[in-house]
């Protein structure tokens, strides 16, 4: 257990350096994009004399030092300043559209897992058949396709054709009873208020978003679920598990636990890249996200907004990269003892042990 727990802290330790560097790359990446926001405030007919006053203002014209250690300290307590637009803090805006995006980012993620594991281990099974050939062709044309072209045919099939889907006006329609303002998020306030018929409204208008990020991402899964699965079907501890006489579902159960810390991987890479490219969704659906909140922060070269983005998601996908790190290592029985702090007997040590 000792060992378990010094572990841990390693990882925690390399984490907080990791994420200082974290604040340091956005803090200098974002200092040096083209523009001023100056000049964005006040509009293209702001003389000089008002873009230097509110350049003072805002502390844009401070040595890079200065802003960066303003910048870091701030950060430590939570504090990633003020949007230069709204005047509103960074970090309230974003955790209060996180909910929103997570509405359908996470069905859409576990959507993807469910149907990349199922074609994948089909495929797998199929093997150099017609049935794996089908399958590897359908994920390659699915890979080639754009996050947003595969929202418009959703849209254009299931809205304008069909007529069964909302329209990709938001999170609720125009008639909607919208629930008192408790928490800044639409979803928890629906909840909260008991507007049933509201929340019924945000499900039924996340269903194409949550199909968009399913269909996308279960392409690449359902790929590295069919190599993974392949070797583990041809593995020796498999070969003997058939050769027992095991049924099909328990060699199935086997195999799955050979890749499991593969899928777990790849699961937290997409939920990192998701978030990412939440603004392509959130801008085709007019989905009031993260995403959605943190693109017009770059056209508007608003810089609290980007670089509270840029660090609190890194931060989230550091942390995610930690506990996946963690989790992964004390259910791999190869690496359990490497944690515990127990060593593998070197070959010398063995031959010595054989010869007494």
């Amino acid at each position: 257990m000792r060992g378990v727990i010094g572990y841990i802290v390693r990882r925690v330790v390399v984490g907080w350096f990791l994420f200082l560097g974290l604040l340091t790359l956005s803090f200098s990446l974002v200092s040096m994009l083209p523009g001023s926001p100056a000049k964005a405030i006040l509009g293209e007919y702001a003389t000089k004399e008002d873009v230097a006053e509110l350049n003072a203002k805002l502390g844009l014209d401070d040595p890079f030092l200065v802003r960066y250690l303003d910048y870091i300290g701030g950060a430590m307590k939570g504090d990633f300043g003020e949007s230069f637009f709204t005047g509103s803090p960074v970090l309230h805006s974003l955790l209060e559209r996180v909910p929103n995006t997570l509405v359908y980012l996470v069905p859409g993620l576990l959507l993807a897992t469910l149907l990349g594991v199922v074609f994948g281990s089909v495929a797998a099974y199929r093997f150099g058949k017609p049935t794996d050939r089908a399958f590897t062709v359908g994920s390659s044309v699915l890979l080639a396709v754009p996050e947003f072209v595969l929202a418009l045919v959703l849209i254009a099939v299931f809205f304008s054709f069909l007529g069964i889907s909302p329209a990709p006006v938001g999170m609720t329609s125009s008639v909607d009873a919208q629930p008192p303002d408790q928490t800044g998020s639409l979803v928890l306030d629906a909840v909260l208020g008991g507007y049933w018929a509201t929340f019924w409204s945000i499900l039924s208008h996340s269903l194409l978003p949550i199909v968009t990020v399913g269909v996308f991402f279960a392409a690449p899964v359902s790929k590295i679920v069919r190599t993974g699965m392949v070797q583990a079907l041809a593995s020796p501890q498999i070969e003997f598990a058939r050769a027992c006489g095991l049924r099909p579902f328990q060699v199935f159960r086997y195999a799955m636990a050979d890749i499991r810390g593969t899928i777990m991987t790849y699961f937290v890479i997409m939920l990192a890249s998701a978030i990412s490219g939440a603004a392509i969704v959130e801008s085709v659906f007019s989905w009031p996200g993260v995403g959605g909140w943190s693109l017009s922060g770059v056209l508007a070269n608003d810089i609290p907004v980007i670089q509270g983005f840029v660090v609190i998601m890194g931060t989230a996908s550091l942390a995610g990269y930690i506990v996946l790190d963690v989790t992964t290592t004390l259910l791999d029985p190869r690496t359990r003892g490497q944690v515990s702090g127990k060593r593998r007997p070197s070959a010398r040590a063995l031959a010595k042990g054989l010869t007494k």
